[in-house]
């Protein structure tokens, strides 16, 4: 039995997304009636693009793990190694 790394998660990065996708919807919502977030000096698209970035980079680290999970799965593959040589 090979011994398995332990799943890699990154909850942080999709609160923090949620958290500015949230807030750039309330943003935009409040600058269609004059208001806005006294906090927040950005415009409304920016805060999506961070969010964007943020659900990318968990979404890459999501499909990586999956790729190592399915290798390692495999009948007769050895558990990958790093190794500096080829």
């Amino acid at each position: 039995m090979s011994a398995r790394s332990p799943l890699f998660s990154a909850p942080i990065f999709l609160a923090s997304a949620f958290f500015l996708m949230g807030l750039a919807i309330l943003e935009k919502v409040l600058n269609l009636f004059g208001g806005r977030i006294p906090l927040i000096d950005v415009y409304p698209r920016q805060l999506l693009d961070w969010a964007i970035a943020l659900l990318m980079f968990e979404i890459a680290l999501s499909v990586r793990q999956l790729i190592e999970m399915r290798l390692d799965e495999r009948p007769g593959s050895k558990p990958a190694t790093r190794t500096g040589a080829n």
